[in-house]
């Protein structure tokens, strides 16, 4: 059958939805490859980020607020620009989707490689991340509700060790580590935001759920922003506290462990490292969540399938919208590895974060300077983190974009 699901997420659920899915594995694998880039001064790299994307945050926030059903940044586009505009940007969302939620389920078995290492092999690594999406992607098939309780656990319990590693950590911070504070000048500050981007990516899933949330003009705006700024402050602690204990940061694989082992011994060093591997499967419960939506915002509006946005008899949920996310996200896991599905995932977050930018002004038909400045700034932040990519990466975009676009104009002549 097909028929609106009922409104069973609150603030606090939509919040903790945001923070899970910005906080996942790349906190946690990321320090030493900021400390990399640039030394002790890595924090900078979130403080920047997190600024540069506040503007972005605010602009979705705006736009959210006008908007009561699920679709988040496709259904702003839509509103602006009209229907193609609106369906590619909804495309490409999905499809960040897709391939960040394999992203950090490859990631999964970096952390769970400090206790054994059979969980590093290239086949083991495979498939726990397949396992893992199947998983979350069956735990949100059954029902929202669990499907949120499930992320709001997994949420809780990744902050406790992180908010643990900061405030023992802090005490162990040394000066001497801070000196000389940026040993490789400040030119690679763009390629640390760049990877920075990556880790501060999915506050944009807050709006998607729109037409399962309480209250959605007030609440998803609020989770927006406040989403965002726990994570801001969350990351440049977590890298002051880290570049501070440990002055060979940049040389770990697992930066976080190696860290808390200094202050907190081996038993710490574990307790990081579960920490690790529950932030992504919080990541991953967060993902079944959230990208499944924005199919399902596509169907209903026939861009794709309607079949697509069918919910469950029993469940209430979107199943068949959860299980094609699903699959297709483990078919990614399989085909690439955790770097290039990382690269694959910023492109095209950063179509999404522009073109939510350019909507909120338009939908709030404001023409004066003062209601584009946020807009404007959130452009061009996006625009400068993003021209940190590569050419191929690009390309990849623009390739998978003109797929969604022939897709649509197969399904649209059949119906």
């Amino acid at each position: 059958m097909s028929s609106a699901p009922g409104r069973v997420l609150g603030l606090f659920d939509l919040t903790c939805l945001g923070v899970n899915a910005i906080v996942g594995t790349s906190i946690f694998l990321f320090p030493g490859l900021l400390a990399g880039h640039l030394g002790p001064a890595s924090p900078a790299a979130f403080i920047l980020t997190g600024l540069l994307l506040l503007p972005v945050a605010l602009c979705y926030a705006d736009a959210a607020s006008r908007f009561d059903r699920p679709g988040g940044p496709y259904l702003y586009a839509d509103a602006a620009f009209g229907e193609w505009a609106g369906y590619g940007v909804g495309w490409m969302c999905w499809s960040a989707e897709i391939f960040s939620w394999a992203a950090v389920a490859s990631g999964l078995c970096a952390y769970l490689g400090y206790f054994s290492g059979f969980w590093t092999e290239p086949a083991t690594v495979k498939v726990t991340a397949a396992g893992v999406i199947l998983a979350m992607g069956a735990l949100n098939y059954r029902g929202v509700r669990l499907g949120a309780w499930t992320t709001n656990v997994f949420t809780l319990a990744k902050l406790i060790p992180l908010s643990a590693f900061v405030l023992i950590g802090l005490f162990h911070v040394r000066a001497a580590n801070f000196s000389p504070l940026a040993p490789f000048g400040w030119a690679p500050l763009g390629k640390a935001c760049f990877l920075a981007f990556f880790a501060f990516s999915g506050f944009e899933v807050v709006p998607v759920p729109a037409g399962e949330v309480e209250s959605p003009q007030k609440n998803v705006p609020r989770a927006v922003v406040a989403s965002l700024c726990i994570a801001a402050v969350l990351y440049a602690l977590i890298q002051f506290t880290a570049v501070g204990v440990l002055p060979t940061l940049a040389a770990s694989e697992r930066p976080l462990a190696a860290a808390a082992a200094l202050f907190l011994g081996p038993l710490g060093a574990s307790f990081i490292a579960v920490g690790a591997v529950l932030s992504t499967l919080g990541f991953n419960a967060g993902c079944a969540l959230g990208g499944p939506r924005y199919l399902v915002a596509l169907a209903q509006d026939r861009h794709l399938p309607r079949w697509f946005a069918f919910v469950h008899p029993k469940f209430g949920t979107p199943h068949r919208a959860v299980a094609a996310t699903a699959l297709l996200s483990v078919a990614a896991a399989l085909a690439f590895d955790f770097s290039k599905l990382v690269d694959f995932s910023i492109v095209v977050i950063c179509v999404q974060y522009a073109g939510t930018c350019v909507a909120a002004p338009i939908i709030a038909r404001r023409r004066d300077a003062v209601g584009w400045l946020l807009p404007l700034c959130g452009i061009g932040a996006t625009l400068w983190l993003g021209s940190q990519a590569g050419a191929g990466e690009l390309v990849w975009a623009l390739s998978l974009l003109a797929l969604g676009y022939f897709l649509k104009v197969v399904f649209r002549n059949k119906t």
